[in-house]
């Protein structure tokens, strides 16, 4: 009986495709990189396998067809800045390079994916027991950062267009790894506007969530080809969650009142009392510019229970601007 394995030998390679959809070549040196994740759980997906009900004196399906795929599901890694750069290119965001920042907002190329020429997409390769998958098209549909024990993570829910045979499984190789942990955070809030100065920290939140959702869905055509054919975006959901030390009606006054404000998530090493981005040698940040609480909820929850708001905030367009950007202080230059 061949040997089961542990998901602790596995490992996942990110490669950015020359033309979306034809994978890249993880053996081939410069083409794309190594990511350490927590998990994964990216996967063959056939929604509609095709059983025959012809009628025939017998009660039992007698063919089956395979039907239309795509590939879906999750990535979940630590955040950091050698990697992200890969998963903000390919996405429905419109990404530059200076300066060693990588900075993304929300792309207006039209509501499909690839929606320009210069559209990327991901080749992915996941070993499994010295197994190798690879996806090819994989763009990230969704974003969720969060805090877990003071560490910045991502969980990345991706959709793709095919699954590629591939011959053997290409050797990992690894580099050191640049987490940004509970030293490195911080939270800002400002007057909504285009050139908000974010200065004033807001040391009220206890915890925080920030989502971008494009509502993407597989398509599939008649191309004498199984897999998908696109990716088509819907509306982008744009929110963050988090609970507040409940201090005043201020806030809560916010929320009835409807009042938009600026928000900055930065997450910068090195960090420390006196860490800037402007002295950071890498980072993450998320700057919105127009939101809105959704929800705000505050109550008595048990006589030794801190009083705290839970909080939805939702992020809205704002004239003349991008509603949000994502910035990656980064080390990587991208093939």
């Amino acid at each position: 009986m061949p040997d089961a394995d542990i998901g602790a030998n596995g490992a996942v390679w990110v490669g950015l495709e020359t033309t979306y959809g034809t994978p890249s070549d993880p053996s081939a040196s410069g083409t794309g990189i190594w990511v350490p994740i927590i998990s994964e759980t990216l996967a063959y997906t056939e929604p509609d396998r095709y059983y025959s009900e012809q009628i025939r004196q017998e009660a039992v399906n007698f063919d089956a067809k395979a039907s239309y795929y795509h590939v879906e599901g999750d990535i979940v890694m630590e955040v950091d800045a050698r990697y992200m750069p890969y998963f903000m290119t390919a996405s429905r965001h419109l990404t530059t390079f200076a300066t060693g920042t990588y900075t993304s907002v929300p792309g207006k190329n039209g509501a499909t994916y690839p929606g320009s020429a210069t559209a990327k997409g991901l080749s992915i390769v996941t070993i499994r027991d010295n197994v190798p998958f690879l996806y090819s098209g994989c763009v990230v549909n969704q974003y969720a950062f969060t805090i877990e024990n003071g560490v910045l993570r991502a969980t990345l829910s991706m959709l793709g267009l095919a699954e590629q045979d591939t011959a053997g499984a290409p050797t990992p190789s690894w580099s050191a790894p640049d987490l940004l942990g509970a030293d490195s955070h911080a939270i800002y809030v400002d007057t909504s506007g285009l050139t908000p100065a974010f200065t004033t920290l807001d040391a009220t939140f206890n915890g925080y969530t920030f989502t971008v959702n494009h509502n993407g869905e597989t398509q599939n055509r008649i191309t004498r080809n199984r897999a998908a054919t696109y990716v088509k975006y819907g509306i982008t959901e744009v929110s963050y969650d988090t609970e507040l030390d409940f201090v005043s009606k201020t806030e809560y006054n916010n929320f009835k009142n409807l009042v938009f404000r600026a928000l900055r998530f930065e997450s910068v090493n090195p960090g420390g009392a006196t860490a800037t981005w402007a002295a950071a040698t890498t980072g993450f940040r998320i700057s919105t510019y127009k939101t809105v609480y959704n929800t705000y909820e505050t109550g008595l929850s048990g006589m030794g229970d801190l009083v705290m708001a839970r909080v939805n905030g939702r992020v809205i367009g704002i004239t003349g601007g991008s509603a949000y950007k994502m910035e990656c202080k980064s080390p990587t230059t991208l093939p």
